[in-house]
Protein backbone atom coordinates (compact mmCIF):
# COMPACT_ATOMS: atom_id res chain seq x y z
CA UNK A 1 0.00 0.00 0.00
CA UNK A 2 1.42 3.58 -1.24
CA UNK A 3 0.19 5.38 2.20
CA UNK A 4 -3.46 5.14 2.44
CA UNK A 5 -3.88 3.94 -0.14
CA UNK A 6 -4.81 0.46 -1.32
CA UNK A 7 -4.56 0.07 -4.89
CA UNK A 8 -6.69 -2.54 -6.52
CA UNK A 9 -6.71 -4.05 -9.79
CA UNK A 10 -9.19 -6.01 -11.48
CA UNK A 11 -8.27 -9.35 -13.94
CA UNK A 12 -11.60 -10.53 -15.85
CA UNK A 13 -14.80 -8.33 -16.43
CA UNK A 14 -16.63 -10.48 -14.13
CA UNK A 15 -14.66 -9.12 -11.24
CA UNK A 16 -16.14 -5.38 -12.31
CA UNK A 17 -19.14 -6.49 -10.20
CA UNK A 18 -17.30 -5.52 -7.40
CA UNK A 19 -16.53 -2.37 -8.25
CA UNK A 20 -19.27 -0.69 -6.22
CA UNK A 21 -18.01 -2.65 -2.69
CA UNK A 22 -14.37 -2.16 -3.00
CA UNK A 23 -14.95 1.84 -3.21
CA UNK A 24 -17.21 1.60 -0.18
CA UNK A 25 -13.93 2.79 1.56
CA UNK A 26 -12.12 6.26 0.40
CA UNK A 27 -8.64 4.32 0.25
CA UNK A 28 -9.45 2.27 -2.51
CA UNK A 29 -8.29 3.19 -5.64
CA UNK A 30 -9.01 0.84 -8.60
CA UNK A 31 -6.01 1.74 -10.80
CA UNK A 32 -5.78 -1.09 -13.56
CA UNK A 33 -8.29 -3.33 -15.31
CA UNK A 34 -6.98 -6.77 -17.33
CA UNK A 35 -9.01 -8.00 -19.86
CA UNK A 36 -8.47 -9.88 -22.96
CA UNK A 37 -11.52 -8.36 -24.73
CA UNK A 38 -10.12 -5.19 -26.51
CA UNK A 39 -14.04 -3.57 -26.86
CA UNK A 40 -14.75 -4.41 -23.22
CA UNK A 41 -11.62 -3.46 -21.83
CA UNK A 42 -12.01 0.14 -23.74
CA UNK A 43 -15.38 0.73 -22.56
CA UNK A 44 -15.17 -1.12 -19.31
CA UNK A 45 -12.13 1.05 -17.97
CA UNK A 46 -13.87 4.32 -19.82
CA UNK A 47 -17.33 3.31 -17.69
CA UNK A 48 -15.83 2.73 -13.88
CA UNK A 49 -12.90 5.03 -14.28
CA UNK A 50 -10.47 2.90 -14.44
CA UNK A 51 -7.19 4.85 -15.51
CA UNK A 52 -4.65 1.03 -16.51
CA UNK A 53 -5.50 -1.35 -18.87
CA UNK A 54 -3.90 -4.52 -19.69
CA UNK A 55 -4.74 -6.92 -22.40
CA UNK A 56 -5.16 -10.92 -21.70
CA UNK A 57 -1.13 -11.22 -21.82
CA UNK A 58 0.02 -8.27 -19.53
CA UNK A 59 -1.33 -9.84 -16.00
CA UNK A 60 2.26 -10.06 -14.65
CA UNK A 61 3.00 -6.59 -15.67
CA UNK A 62 -0.30 -5.27 -13.63
CA UNK A 63 0.76 -6.67 -10.49
CA UNK A 64 3.56 -3.84 -10.50
CA UNK A 65 1.08 -1.66 -10.55
CA UNK A 66 -1.29 -3.04 -7.30
CA UNK A 67 -1.75 -4.03 -3.76
CA UNK A 68 -4.54 -6.37 -4.39
CA UNK A 69 -6.61 -8.00 -6.91
CA UNK A 70 -9.69 -8.81 -8.13
CA UNK A 71 -9.29 -12.36 -9.76
CA UNK A 72 -12.76 -12.35 -11.93
CA UNK A 73 -10.96 -14.47 -14.82
CA UNK A 74 -12.24 -18.01 -16.26
CA UNK A 75 -12.20 -21.13 -13.20
CA UNK A 76 -9.28 -22.65 -14.60
CA UNK A 77 -7.71 -19.35 -14.57
CA UNK A 78 -8.27 -18.75 -10.94
CA UNK A 79 -5.57 -20.37 -9.51
CA UNK A 80 -2.20 -19.60 -11.99
CA UNK A 81 -3.73 -15.62 -11.00
CA UNK A 82 -3.96 -16.00 -7.79
CA UNK A 83 -0.51 -17.84 -7.55
CA UNK A 84 0.97 -15.08 -9.03
CA UNK A 85 -0.66 -12.54 -6.84
CA UNK A 86 0.33 -13.97 -3.36
CA UNK A 87 4.02 -14.50 -5.38
CA UNK A 88 4.56 -10.92 -6.03
CA UNK A 89 2.96 -9.95 -2.24
CA UNK A 90 -0.86 -8.85 -3.18
CA UNK A 91 -4.01 -9.47 -1.61
CA UNK A 92 -6.31 -11.75 -3.37
CA UNK A 93 -10.18 -11.55 -4.35
CA UNK A 94 -11.06 -14.69 -6.08
CA UNK A 95 -14.25 -15.64 -7.70
CA UNK A 96 -15.88 -18.74 -7.68
CA UNK A 97 -14.67 -21.64 -7.86
CA UNK A 98 -11.37 -21.99 -5.88
CA UNK A 99 -9.44 -24.01 -8.34
CA UNK A 100 -10.03 -26.94 -10.51
CA UNK A 101 -8.05 -29.64 -9.31
CA UNK A 102 -7.16 -31.22 -5.79
CA UNK A 103 -3.64 -30.19 -6.61
CA UNK A 104 -4.64 -26.97 -7.70
CA UNK A 105 -6.04 -26.88 -3.89
CA UNK A 106 -2.91 -27.60 -2.43
CA UNK A 107 -0.89 -25.53 -4.16
CA UNK A 108 -3.29 -22.42 -3.46
CA UNK A 109 -2.91 -23.47 0.05
CA UNK A 110 0.61 -23.10 0.27
CA UNK A 111 1.02 -19.81 -1.27
CA UNK A 112 -1.66 -17.94 0.69
CA UNK A 113 0.24 -19.38 3.98
CA UNK A 114 4.05 -18.69 2.21
CA UNK A 115 2.61 -14.96 1.53
CA UNK A 116 1.14 -13.73 4.75
CA UNK A 117 -1.55 -11.69 2.70
CA UNK A 118 -5.83 -11.78 2.57
CA UNK A 119 -6.78 -14.47 0.69
CA UNK A 120 -10.82 -14.20 0.40
CA UNK A 121 -12.67 -16.23 -1.57
CA UNK A 122 -15.80 -14.60 -3.61
CA UNK A 123 -18.70 -16.60 -2.37
CA UNK A 124 -21.43 -13.68 -3.05
CA UNK A 125 -24.50 -15.67 -1.97
CA UNK A 126 -23.66 -15.64 1.50
CA UNK A 127 -24.21 -12.56 1.73
CA UNK A 128 -28.16 -12.41 0.28
CA UNK A 129 -30.58 -10.48 2.55
CA UNK A 130 -32.03 -13.96 3.36
CA UNK A 131 -29.00 -16.09 3.67
CA UNK A 132 -27.53 -13.04 5.99
CA UNK A 133 -31.15 -12.82 8.00
CA UNK A 134 -31.16 -17.51 8.70
CA UNK A 135 -27.43 -17.05 9.82
CA UNK A 136 -28.63 -14.57 12.77
CA UNK A 137 -31.38 -16.56 13.72
CA UNK A 138 -29.12 -19.74 13.78
CA UNK A 139 -26.36 -18.04 16.38
CA UNK A 140 -29.43 -16.94 18.34
CA UNK A 141 -30.28 -20.90 18.66
CA UNK A 142 -33.30 -20.14 17.21
CA UNK A 143 -33.83 -23.25 15.04
CA UNK A 144 -31.93 -25.27 17.62
CA UNK A 145 -29.82 -28.07 16.84
CA UNK A 146 -28.70 -27.89 13.17
CA UNK A 147 -28.44 -31.37 11.20
CA UNK A 148 -29.89 -31.07 7.77
CA UNK A 149 -29.30 -28.74 5.14
CA UNK A 150 -30.19 -28.41 1.36
CA UNK A 151 -28.38 -25.74 -1.32
CA UNK A 152 -29.89 -25.92 -5.03
CA UNK A 153 -28.00 -24.15 -8.18
CA UNK A 154 -30.67 -24.66 -11.10
CA UNK A 155 -29.31 -22.42 -13.66
CA UNK A 156 -29.59 -22.95 -17.65
CA UNK A 157 -26.80 -21.45 -18.98
CA UNK A 158 -26.43 -23.56 -22.49
CA UNK A 159 -26.15 -19.60 -23.90
CA UNK A 160 -22.83 -19.30 -22.20
CA UNK A 161 -21.01 -21.94 -23.72
CA UNK A 162 -19.82 -20.14 -26.58
CA UNK A 163 -18.51 -16.92 -26.99
CA UNK A 164 -20.06 -14.35 -29.48
CA UNK A 165 -17.64 -15.60 -32.20
CA UNK A 166 -19.16 -18.53 -31.74
CA UNK A 167 -16.08 -20.34 -30.15
CA UNK A 168 -16.96 -23.01 -26.96
CA UNK A 169 -16.04 -21.33 -24.05
CA UNK A 170 -14.32 -22.10 -20.71
CA UNK A 171 -17.78 -23.14 -19.36
CA UNK A 172 -17.96 -25.56 -21.86
CA UNK A 173 -15.45 -27.63 -20.46
CA UNK A 174 -15.17 -26.97 -17.01
CA UNK A 175 -18.98 -27.09 -16.20
CA UNK A 176 -20.57 -29.10 -18.51
CA UNK A 177 -17.87 -30.76 -20.22
CA UNK A 178 -17.53 -33.53 -17.05
CA UNK A 179 -19.56 -34.80 -14.47
CA UNK A 180 -20.07 -34.43 -11.23
CA UNK A 181 -20.91 -31.01 -9.13
CA UNK A 182 -18.50 -29.06 -11.07
CA UNK A 183 -20.40 -25.97 -9.53
CA UNK A 184 -21.22 -26.36 -5.84
CA UNK A 185 -20.03 -23.12 -3.81
CA UNK A 186 -22.85 -21.25 -4.43
CA UNK A 187 -25.06 -24.01 -3.05
CA UNK A 188 -22.63 -25.13 0.06
CA UNK A 189 -21.49 -22.01 1.06
CA UNK A 190 -24.04 -20.56 2.77
CA UNK A 191 -25.74 -23.46 4.73
CA UNK A 192 -22.03 -24.69 5.29
CA UNK A 193 -21.71 -21.02 7.50
CA UNK A 194 -24.90 -21.48 9.24
CA UNK A 195 -23.45 -24.89 10.46
CA UNK A 196 -19.99 -23.42 11.42
CA UNK A 197 -21.82 -21.05 13.31
CA UNK A 198 -22.54 -23.09 16.03
CA UNK A 199 -19.49 -25.48 15.13
CA UNK A 200 -16.50 -24.06 13.76
CA UNK A 201 -15.23 -27.22 14.01
CA UNK A 202 -17.73 -28.68 11.65
CA UNK A 203 -16.27 -29.22 7.73
CA UNK A 204 -17.17 -31.59 4.75
CA UNK A 205 -15.85 -34.82 5.94
CA UNK A 206 -17.06 -37.03 2.63
CA UNK A 207 -19.60 -36.62 -0.55
CA UNK A 208 -20.85 -38.99 -2.73
CA UNK A 209 -22.66 -38.00 -6.04
CA UNK A 210 -24.90 -39.29 -8.72
CA UNK A 211 -26.46 -37.91 -11.47
CA UNK A 212 -29.44 -38.56 -13.71
CA UNK A 213 -27.59 -38.93 -17.04
CA UNK A 214 -27.72 -36.79 -19.96
CA UNK A 215 -30.93 -36.44 -21.58
CA UNK A 216 -31.30 -32.24 -22.84
CA UNK A 217 -27.79 -31.84 -24.10
CA UNK A 218 -26.10 -34.74 -24.74
CA UNK A 219 -23.65 -33.59 -26.47
CA UNK A 220 -22.23 -32.99 -23.28
CA UNK A 221 -21.40 -35.56 -20.63
CA UNK A 222 -22.50 -33.84 -18.10
CA UNK A 223 -26.10 -34.73 -16.11
CA UNK A 224 -28.77 -33.23 -16.85
CA UNK A 225 -28.88 -33.14 -12.42
CA UNK A 226 -26.28 -33.93 -10.45
CA UNK A 227 -27.18 -34.45 -6.51
CA UNK A 228 -24.30 -34.20 -4.22
CA UNK A 229 -24.87 -35.49 -0.64
CA UNK A 230 -22.03 -34.06 2.07
CA UNK A 231 -21.83 -36.11 5.28
CA UNK A 232 -20.24 -33.51 7.68
CA UNK A 233 -17.51 -34.42 10.27
CA UNK A 234 -20.43 -34.53 12.89
CA UNK A 235 -22.52 -37.11 10.21
CA UNK A 236 -24.92 -34.88 10.00
CA UNK A 237 -25.87 -33.75 6.16
CA UNK A 238 -26.15 -31.33 3.50
CA UNK A 239 -27.59 -32.05 -0.14
CA UNK A 240 -26.64 -30.13 -3.36
CA UNK A 241 -28.55 -30.23 -6.08
CA UNK A 242 -26.96 -28.74 -9.59
CA UNK A 243 -28.50 -28.59 -12.97
CA UNK A 244 -26.98 -26.19 -15.45
CA UNK A 245 -29.11 -27.45 -18.72
CA UNK A 246 -32.39 -28.45 -17.97
CA UNK A 247 -35.11 -26.92 -19.74
CA UNK A 248 -37.11 -25.17 -16.94
CA UNK A 249 -37.31 -21.57 -15.19
CA UNK A 250 -34.26 -20.73 -13.25
CA UNK A 251 -34.21 -21.31 -9.13
CA UNK A 252 -30.01 -20.72 -8.45
CA UNK A 253 -31.21 -19.35 -4.86
CA UNK A 254 -33.07 -22.22 -3.42
CA UNK A 255 -31.95 -23.40 0.12
CA UNK A 256 -33.51 -25.26 3.35
CA UNK A 257 -32.47 -26.27 7.28
CA UNK A 258 -33.41 -28.15 9.60
CA UNK A 259 -32.84 -27.92 13.34
CA UNK A 260 -34.44 -29.78 16.29
CA UNK A 261 -36.09 -26.23 17.08
CA UNK A 262 -37.25 -25.14 13.61
CA UNK A 263 -36.97 -25.24 9.84
CA UNK A 264 -36.47 -22.51 6.90
CA UNK A 265 -37.09 -23.28 3.08
CA UNK A 266 -36.57 -20.25 0.80
CA UNK A 267 -38.90 -19.57 -2.42
CA UNK A 268 -39.70 -21.77 -4.43
CA UNK A 269 -41.65 -21.54 -8.30
CA UNK A 270 -43.10 -18.05 -6.61
CA UNK A 271 -43.96 -19.16 -3.23
CA UNK A 272 -42.32 -17.13 -0.45
CA UNK A 273 -39.51 -17.85 1.91
CA UNK A 274 -40.93 -19.68 5.10
CA UNK A 275 -40.05 -20.51 8.21
CA UNK A 276 -41.46 -22.45 11.23
CA UNK A 277 -39.90 -21.65 14.63
CA UNK A 278 -41.62 -24.42 18.01
CA UNK A 279 -40.89 -26.39 20.45
CA UNK A 280 -42.37 -29.85 19.33
CA UNK A 281 -44.87 -30.43 21.40
CA UNK A 282 -47.21 -33.47 20.30
CA UNK A 283 -50.61 -31.51 20.13
CA UNK A 284 -48.41 -28.07 18.58
CA UNK A 285 -50.61 -26.42 15.90
CA UNK A 286 -47.75 -25.75 13.45
CA UNK A 287 -47.58 -23.21 10.65
CA UNK A 288 -45.46 -22.33 8.38
CA UNK A 289 -44.59 -18.36 8.63
CA UNK A 290 -43.34 -16.18 5.69
CA UNK A 291 -39.89 -14.50 6.33
CA UNK A 292 -40.82 -11.15 6.21
CA UNK A 293 -42.40 -11.94 9.66
CA UNK A 294 -38.97 -12.65 10.60
CA UNK A 295 -37.18 -9.12 9.63
CA UNK A 296 -36.05 -8.03 12.72
CA UNK A 297 -33.72 -10.58 12.77
CA UNK A 298 -31.75 -8.54 9.58
CA UNK A 299 -28.11 -7.76 10.52
CA UNK A 300 -27.12 -4.40 11.39
CA UNK A 301 -24.21 -4.07 8.58
CA UNK A 302 -27.67 -5.70 6.24
CA UNK A 303 -29.39 -2.48 6.84
CA UNK A 304 -26.69 -0.17 7.03
CA UNK A 305 -25.74 -0.80 3.52
CA UNK A 306 -29.16 -1.99 1.92
CA UNK A 307 -29.61 1.20 -0.23
CA UNK A 308 -25.15 1.03 -1.49
CA UNK A 309 -25.57 -2.90 -2.11
CA UNK A 310 -28.55 -2.20 -4.92
CA UNK A 311 -25.72 -1.06 -7.36
CA UNK A 312 -23.96 -4.49 -7.30
CA UNK A 313 -25.17 -7.47 -8.53
CA UNK A 314 -26.46 -10.88 -7.03
CA UNK A 315 -28.89 -9.53 -4.66
CA UNK A 316 -26.33 -6.98 -3.47
CA UNK A 317 -24.33 -9.99 -2.67
CA UNK A 318 -21.19 -8.80 -4.86
CA UNK A 319 -21.24 -5.05 -2.98
CA UNK A 320 -20.24 -7.12 0.46
CA UNK A 321 -17.95 -9.28 -0.62
CA UNK A 322 -15.97 -6.48 -2.68
CA UNK A 323 -16.45 -4.06 1.03
CA UNK A 324 -15.41 -7.01 3.14
CA UNK A 325 -12.31 -7.89 1.21
CA UNK A 326 -11.27 -4.21 1.39
CA UNK A 327 -12.26 -3.86 5.11
CA UNK A 328 -10.41 -7.65 6.24
CA UNK A 329 -7.17 -6.06 4.60
CA UNK A 330 -7.49 -2.05 6.29
CA UNK A 331 -8.20 -3.28 9.56
CA UNK A 332 -6.03 -6.51 9.81
CA UNK A 333 -8.84 -8.48 10.18
CA UNK A 334 -9.10 -12.33 9.24
CA UNK A 335 -10.72 -12.77 5.66
CA UNK A 336 -14.58 -13.11 6.01
CA UNK A 337 -13.85 -16.45 3.75
CA UNK A 338 -10.88 -17.55 3.84
CA UNK A 339 -8.47 -20.36 1.97
CA UNK A 340 -9.56 -23.11 4.08
CA UNK A 341 -13.17 -22.34 3.56
CA UNK A 342 -12.43 -21.90 -0.14
CA UNK A 343 -10.98 -25.09 -0.72
CA UNK A 344 -12.97 -27.57 1.41
CA UNK A 345 -16.21 -26.16 -0.65
CA UNK A 346 -14.40 -26.34 -4.25
CA UNK A 347 -12.79 -29.65 -3.03
CA UNK A 348 -16.26 -30.84 -2.11
CA UNK A 349 -17.15 -30.61 -6.16
CA UNK A 350 -14.10 -31.99 -7.12
CA UNK A 351 -14.62 -34.89 -5.07
CA UNK A 352 -17.78 -35.55 -6.63
CA UNK A 353 -16.48 -35.92 -9.68
CA UNK A 354 -14.33 -38.86 -8.74
CA UNK A 355 -17.48 -40.24 -6.89
CA UNK A 356 -19.94 -39.78 -9.84
CA UNK A 357 -17.07 -41.45 -11.85
CA UNK A 358 -16.60 -44.34 -9.79
CA UNK A 359 -21.06 -45.60 -9.03
CA UNK A 360 -21.50 -42.98 -6.53
CA UNK A 361 -18.54 -44.43 -4.20
CA UNK A 362 -18.37 -42.06 -1.18
CA UNK A 363 -14.74 -40.58 -1.57
CA UNK A 364 -13.63 -38.47 1.79
CA UNK A 365 -12.71 -34.75 1.29
CA UNK A 366 -9.18 -33.42 2.31
CA UNK A 367 -9.23 -31.42 5.42
CA UNK A 368 -6.89 -28.45 4.03
CA UNK A 369 -6.33 -27.12 7.85
CA UNK A 370 -4.27 -31.23 8.41
CA UNK A 371 -0.74 -30.14 7.90
CA UNK A 372 0.03 -34.44 7.65
CA UNK A 373 -2.79 -34.99 4.57
CA UNK A 374 -0.69 -32.75 2.55
CA UNK A 375 0.50 -34.74 -0.30
CA UNK A 376 4.25 -34.64 0.16
CA UNK A 377 5.03 -35.25 -3.81
CA UNK A 378 3.71 -31.65 -3.91
CA UNK A 379 7.56 -30.74 -2.71
CA UNK A 380 9.29 -33.49 -5.63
Amino acid sequence: MGGNTLRVGIAGKRGLSFVSGLRAFPQVKIVAYCEADGARRVTDSAKHEIPLTFDGNSYEAMLDHVDAVVIGTPMNMHVPNALLALQAGKHVLSEVTAAVSLEECWRLKDAVTASGKTYMFAENYIYGKDPMLILEMVKKGLFGDLYYGEGEYLHEVRHMHFTPDGKPSWRQYWQVGQRGCTYPTHSLGPVMTWFTALDPAERVESVICVGTGTHTAPEYPHDDTNLMLCRLRSGKLIRVRLDMVSNRPHLAYYYSLQGTQGAYEASREGNPARIWIGENKPDEHRKWRPITEFEEHIPAVWKEHEEAAKTSGHAGGDYHVGRNFVKAILNNEPSPIDIDQALEWTAAGLCSQISIANGGTPIQVPNFKDPAQRPKWLDG
